[in-house]
């Protein structure tokens, strides 16, 4: 019977077109959100579970405390992997891998490449992950010195079409590698998503870290792999941390208040993990809290969705009383009726599907460009995703459909065929009220969102930084002697075009610093404080125009302490202090730290105070502003910070700087960045995630107006013959306007005082994962009050007014 209504359905589906395309828009679009941020969220889950031994493997990671205070390291010293494997006992198999910091790739004198994603291991690291090797043998390739395993995009890009294997590239201007196999891209959801993995050999300089010195952490992580049925427990109960105490706590140069320790980390949890800086330098942690915001932003989109098919359909009970009246008069049963009103809704919801899913694919590549990702949805290469849609069909179809069937069947014939009217009772008119209340609190959060996130998203990226960051172009160079450098600063600043130039470890507000301990009584000082530091010349507060508050700047004589012929316990290095380094010492001014000394890690030298300047970001506004001192040292800088003239030919100025740098490094490839966008590039994240957000939020607020509009437009066909028996009573076009609009704009107003509260909390939750954050202005929610009704006004008004000034003698002459 059910197949043979569909003739009628579809009938009556074209019959009603108003009613129809509302139903359709509004599922479509809540489908849509709900499958692209589905897809977001099953990538960003789905980070390193493509691995077959994914549930066993660990990272090891290590915890430094001094005096009682942690800092977290993903990365570990070179030789723990060795001593894992011969100390420790109920452990599968044992990795190591090393990042290094420079790589430069020369395949021939024209052809040389600034690789990124290089990475050393060994041979253990093809039984612990899965790597696809297509030629060659990975493990005999990672087992010997200067070898080479290449990803199928690395070797099209090094050699094209020819064949890579056997070729041999030049690394760092120095070692000879051979390409000793290709093996497949590893899928971007890999926090080790290299471009190539390089063997390991005994040479500390080609591998770039010590191979025996435990206090040594450049960029490498060690991971281990647990027997089937282990628990993690059991390898920490095997005294893992013994090592530590063996090679590491119990060496002369550790303080006496210092330890280290180590942690194994779940791979599952290292992609959302802050705290060790989910997968280190090519995979950031992501914020889980975004991960809540648009999951619950999918569900409340499908929710609106919901309900406006739920409002619609019971607002729509009068139009279709007579045919509920014949069906039941000749004989359809109740679980007759529900179900053609259930396969209604089931055609619906399945076509807006269909339509949801055309509209994903047409807008999927938007959305990848929008997020820097690359979101794959192919329905017959996934199964799951098949079953999920197909359950996603059926459960929106019963919350959609099982209320509004069940309404319209509980009509008594006589009733509605006698009258052709029925009443749906106070309880469907008390439910349908409560249904707008609900979407319009759902779409009144999420604008307050939208409104703190956008303010708290401007105001990280526009604050006050405390520093300069404009015209700004900041070069990476080799260590080598200060005569090179010197060299560069000559040439550099014979350029017309260039303002200054000041050579640094660091620029402000990258992150890039180090960090070191200090204290008044030594290294030994119970109390030792953490703080960054910049090595920089004297040049570096004037260059990025630092605030001096109290003493003077650093001066070129105060370079002296690193000379050899000082000696160590005589060496005293003057700095500049933040206020916050002065707050963290605990002086009473800025004035009062002027000549105040104390011990620094940095080399075990005196460090003295010779000036403080305002507070400047030294990383990104999520967190707070660390202690930070100054000093000179310009063997150890590597970055120089280069000010530019405004009003200039870039592109003439960068081929300048490039043609100097060249003349005295012609070895390295030049590499540049723009300060302010380099800073810009730590809220990134922050800000296409906030764009995703602003879109779907939007897309939320226009499925509650669209199913208010279709309830004003049901609403105002029911009342017809009210407005017209009301207007040839007198009424006016205003009266009858504030007749039709005065409950909807009462249950608007309902929504906002719910919406609120609950947006507050939210809200004030989110922004205390910042350091810097906005204030939470009532006008905001103000704002978000008055643009809700505004909608609500503008939504009705059309409806509202058509049915006042149409002709009350069309509504009454068939009476």
């Amino acid at each position: 019977m059910l197949f043979q209504n569909l003739p009628l359905t579809f009938r009556r589906f074209a019959k009603q077109k108003l009613t129809t395309s509302l139903h359709l828009v509004g599922l479509t679009l809540g489908i849509s959100v709900c499958l692209v941020i589905g897809l977001f969220i099953r990538f960003e889950l789905s980070f390193d579970t493509y691995h077959s031994k994914a549930d066993r493997i660990y990272r090891v990671n290590q915890i430094w405390i001094d005096d009682g205070n942690k800092e977290f390291h993903y990365s570990t010293p070179y030789p723990l992997a060795d001593a894992i494997r011969t100390e420790i006992t109920g452990i599968e198999t044992v990795t190591k891998v090393h990042h290094p910091f420079k790589s430069i790739i020369e395949i021939n004198p024209i052809k040389r490449f600034n690789q990124d994603r290089i990475m050393f291991t060994d041979p253990d690291f093809l039984n612990v992950f899965d790597v696809k090797v297509l030629e060659g043998n990975g493990f005999d390739a990672l087992r010997k010195p200067y070898q080479a395993l290449l990803t199928t995009s690395t070797a099209k890009k090094f050699y094209g079409n020819e064949d890579a294997m056997g070729k041999v590239f030049k690394y760092n201007n120095k070692y000879d590698v051979t390409v000793a196999g290709i093996i497949k891209d590893f899928p971007e959801n890999s926090h080790l998503a290299a471009s190539i993995l390089l063997s390991f050999s005994d040479d500390d300089k080609y591998v770039g870290t010590s191979k025996t010195h435990y206090g040594s952490v450049s960029g490498g992580s060690t991971f281990i792999l647990l027997p089937e049925g282990s628990k993690p427990d059991q390898v920490l109960a095997n005294n893992l941390n013994g090592i530590y105490e063996r090679h590491l706590n119990s060496q002369k140069w550790m303080r006496k208040n210092s330890r280290c320790e180590l942690e194994i980390q779940p791979l599952s949890d290292i992609h959302f993990n802050s705290k060790y800086a989910g997968g280190g330098e090519w995979v950031k942690a992501i914020n889980t809290s975004w991960l809540w915001i648009f999951g619950g932003v999918g569900l409340a989109v499908l929710i609106l969705a919901c309900i406006n098919f739920v409002n619609l359909s019971t607002a729509q009970a009068l139009t279709r009383s007579k045919e509920v009246g014949v069906r039941k008069t000749i004989g359809a049963g109740k679980m007759q009726l529900i179900g053609q009103f259930i396969l209604e809704a089931v055609l619906l919801v399945t076509f807006s599907t269909l339509l949801a899913i055309i509209a994903v694919k047409i807008s999927l590549p938007y959305f990848n460009n929008l997020t820097d990702k690359r979101f794959s949805f192919d329905l017959l290469q996934s199964p799951l995703l098949i079953a999920s849609l197909l359950a996603g069909i059926l459960i929106t179809s019963l919350l959609s459909g099982i209320y509004p069937s069940w309404l319209i069947t509980r009509f008594r014939p006589v009733d509605t065929l006698k009258s052709g009217s029925v009443n749906t009772g106070m309880q469907s008119t008390f439910l349908r009220k409560s249904l707008v209340v609900t979407q319009f609190t759902i779409s009144v959060g999420l604008l307050i969102g939208v409104l703190f996130i956008g303010q708290q998203v401007n105001y990280i990226r526009s604050r006050d930084i405390g520093f300069n960051k404009n015209n700004i172009v900041t070069v990476s160079f080799p260590d080598n002697p200060s005569e090179k450098k010197q060299q560069l600063n000559t040439a550099l600043l014979s350029i017309p075009e260039i303002e200054g130039i000041s050579f640094s470890t660091s620029s402000p507000g990258t992150a890039d610093h180090w960090g070191t301990r200090m204290g008044e009584k030594g290294r030994d000082d119970p109390n030792l404080k953490s703080v960054t530091v910049i090595l920089a010349d004297e040049r570096f507060s004037n260059l990025y125009g630092l605030r001096l508050l109290a003493g003077r700047q650093l001066e070129p004589a105060d370079t002296n302490f690193v000379s050899e012929t000082i000696p160590q316990d005589k060496k005293l290095a003057k700095i500049l202090a933040n206020e916050a380094l002065v707050k963290t010492m605990g002086y009473e001014s800025v004035q009062a730290a002027i000549g105040k000394k104390f011990w620094t890690g940095m080399g075990g030298y005196t460090a003295e105070i010779v000036g403080v300047v305002a507070d400047f970001s030294v990383a990104s506004s999520r967190e707070a502003v660390n202690a930070t001192m100054i000093t000179q040292d310009i063997q150890a800088t590597g970055n120089a910070g280069i000010k530019l003239k405004t009003n200039t030919d870039v592109p003439k100025i960068l081929s300048a700087i490039e043609s100097a740098y060249k003349g005295i490094y012609p070895n390295e490839i030049f590499k540049y960045n723009f300060l302010d966008e380099k800073i810009d590039d730590l809220y990134k994240s922050e800000v296409r995630l906030y764009g995703l957000f602003k879109i779907f939020s939007g897309l939320a607020i226009l499925i509650s107006c669209l199913g208010l509009w279709g309830l004003i437009s049901l609403t105002a066909t029911q009342r017809t013959k009210e407005v017209g028996i009301r207007k040839v009573m007198g009424a006016s076009v205003g009266d009858v306007v504030g007749l039709l609009t005065k409950d909807f704009i009462l249950l608007v107003s309902i929504a906002i005082l719910i919406a609120v509260p609950l947006a507050y909390f939210g809200v004030h939750k989110w922004l205390q994962e910042f350091a810097y954050r906005v204030n939470m202005s009532p006008w905001v929610f103000i704002f978000a009050g008055v643009t809700a009704i505004a909608l609500a006004m503008i939504t009705v008004a059309y409806q509202a007014i058509k049915a006042a000034i149409a002709n009350p003698v069309k509504s009454l002459r068939t009476e």
